[in-house]
């Protein structure tokens, strides 16, 4: 016992160095995997290392097969009855609709029970008390369990429970059934356990250190709190991008992880420990939720694959599938159980395949976020492949059976949010790009594709703005009206392609000469006009004159052998407090016209 302890404290001192460096790097999903397999595990691992071990009844018991219901203890347990009985043999345990009533009959091996169970012991001598525990695949529709006990006088004491028992108020809720022994149980008589269920369902039957069943109750709790931690922050976190993005796929993920939630809740007896047995409506709501569960695994599948428009032959298999699994729930709601264990267990094999195969065939053809996706349903699918198969008993039931879909469940949530994630990341991506494209367009809808410069549209758009800022500053604004001189001159010599390049290397001259925080714009034929912010009149005068001067020579070219060299009149004003956009621009042109009317070539204020 030392030995073991000083191994898990070691353990321990293992695992808590281990989180601090994962919280360090903050690898959540890789954490919480972390915590499923070195926490949870080896926890279990080190109670069972810890007491005496579980003694699997059913390999000691003989066992009567589908047996008629209305044999009762005299019948079963008189000598002709005797050769009815066989051992069990490795073959499953079950009962349901086509052998609805079945018998166990063993004998407790009090050699294996520990101090105080030999034969004329004391009972006040024994260390360790024993529990009856039968542990069905589903716990909330294994109907009815009866232990037989034999008295000294012949007789049996007869102990009941199951799904449809109504609870004892004194009797502790747990997942499974169980049967606290009475001292008469151990002896060397036979005891009796029948077995009766309307739906197919497998068991174990086990005897189990009580310390060690508390024990393992508290780690299956603590398991499956992880597991519900992981759903409920899955729903948390669909909801924050569904308020964020609007997209419906979120939505029915929420409901997805939901129905996973409650069905998990009733599959694995949650609700039969929390609440206590609820014959029929357990067993109703494991029906309603399982189908729940395909229906908006379905939908969202189908909307996250963007089935109605990429493969419209897996949008249709999948929507039937999804009317399905809202049949399963009519059924529960119904009382058909047998309805609805078939049609669930059948497509809890389907569905998984058929997603998978979507999901497949999206990646091949470049759908980048199905990876995640595939990879979610595989998790399930595995998990989801041994859980039905249990149920239709082609395997046995056990721990990894009994609890594959909770834990391929848990590890599909984890990866559908990865999936998710990438989605989101995919649609800021297409956000941005959209973004871009619309300030593409935006820019190319204000600017005048001959000169580069701002078009007309800009230029009454942000000059309104401008003034509006230079009244509420008290700041100056002036403006610069410039047309080439003798424009329709050139066009008419030279022809409208020289024209158009003079314009250009007019535009060029501008940039040139103004600041970045200047706006130059085209405004229509050969004028241009520039607005520019907290500068007076006499600074736009020499920013003018720069570009009057730059222009004569940049314009200065060859055409023909013929030299050409064009000039530019240019008009200034300053933002007075009576003027409007239209006076603003009319003052600037009257300057510019004023400019013209004295030679050309020069700069004007007024």
């Amino acid at each position: 016992m030392e030995i073991i302890e000083k191994s898990n404290i070691h353990r321990w001192m293992f695992f808590v160095y281990t989180i601090r460096q994962m919280v360090r790097k903050s690898k959540g999903f890789i954490f919480l995997f972390f915590v499923w397999i070195v926490f949870i595990c080896p926890v279990g691992i080190s109670a069972q290392e810890q007491i005496p071990p579980i003694i699997n009844l059913e390999q000691i018991s003989d066992y009567y097969f589908d047996a008629d219901p209305a044999l009762g203890i005299g019948e079963v347990s008189s000598p002709e009855f005797s050769s009815h009985f066989s051992p069990v043999g490795g073959r499953p345990i079950w009962t349901g609709k086509h052998a609805p009533a079945s018998w166990l009959r063993f004998t407790f091996p009090l050699d294996r029970l520990g101090p105080g169970y030999e034969v004329g012991s004391d009972i006040e001598d024994r260390a360790i008390q024993w529990l009856l525990l039968v542990k069905p695949s589903f716990s909330i529709i294994l109907d009815n369990i009866e232990l037989y006990v034999p008295r000294p006088d012949g007789g049996f004491d007869r102990f009941v429970s199951g799904a449809q028992v109504k609870s004892n108020p004194a009797e502790p809720h747990s997942r499974y059934y169980f049967f606290s022994l009475p001292a008469d149980a151990f002896k060397e008589k036979p005891c009796y356990l029948r077995i009766s269920s309307s739906t197919d369902v497998l068991m174990s039957v086990e005897l189990v250190n009580a310390s060690l069943f508390a024990k393992n109750q508290a780690q299956s709790y603590l398991g499956y709190g992880l597991i519900f931690g992981i759903i409920i922050a899955m729903i948390i976190y669909s909801l924050f991008l569904l308020l964020s993005f609007h997209y419906s796929s979120y939505i029915y993920f929420i409901f997805y992880n939901i129905s996973i939630g409650l069905w998990l809740f009733y599959v694995q007896g949650f609700a039969k420990a929390v609440f206590g047995q609820m014959p029929g409506f357990d067993q109703a709501m494991l029906w309603v939720w399982v189908g729940q569960f395909i229906t908006w695994g379905t939908i969202f599948t189908i909307s996250f694959l963007e089935l109605q428009k990429r493969s419209r032959v897996l949008f249709y298999i999948l929507a039937i599938a999804a009317v399905l699994g809202g049949l399963v729930s009519l059924a529960g709601i119904a009382g058909l159980n047998e309805i609805a264990f078939t049609m669930s267990h059948y497509l809890g094999i389907i569905v998984p395949v058929l997603v998978i195969f979507a999901a497949v065939l999206q990646v091949k053809r470049g759908y980048r976020v199905s990876r995640y996706f595939l990879i979610a349903w595989c998790s399930l699918a595995s998990g989801g492949l041994m859980f039905s198969l249990m149920g239709l008993k082609v395997l046995p039931v056990n721990v990894l059976t009994r609890n594959a879909m909770s834990i391929g469940l848990a590890f599909e949530s984890i990866f559908l949010a990865m999936a998710l994630a990438d989605q989101f990341k995919n649609l800021e991506v297409e956000k941005k790009k959209l973004e871009a494209a619309q300030d593409h367009f935006r820019e190319l809808s204000l600017t005048d594709t001959l000169t580069g410069l701002r078009n007309r549209r800009y230029l009454m758009m942000e000059l309104g703005q401008a003034m509006k800022e230079a009244f509420q500053n008290r700041e100056p604004l002036s403006l610069i009206m410039l047309g080439i001189d003798d424009f329709k001159l050139v066009n008419d010599r030279f022809g409208h392609e020289v024209g158009d390049d003079i314009l250009v290397s007019l535009a060029h001259s501008v940039r040139s000469c103004t600041r970045e925080t200047d706006s130059a714009c085209h405004y229509g034929g050969d004028a241009l006009v520039i607005f520019m912010p907290k500068v007076a009149k006499q600074d736009a005068l020499r920013v003018a004159e720069r570009i009057r001067t730059h222009f004569e020579t940049e314009s200065l070219r060859v055409i023909n052998g013929e030299t050409l060299g064009a000039t530019i009149s240019l008009g200034i004003v300053e933002l007075a407090g009576e003027d409007t956009i239209d006076t603003f621009l009319s003052r600037a042109d009257a300057a510019m016209y004023k400019a013209k009317s004295r030679g050309k070539n020069c700069s004007v204020v007024m």
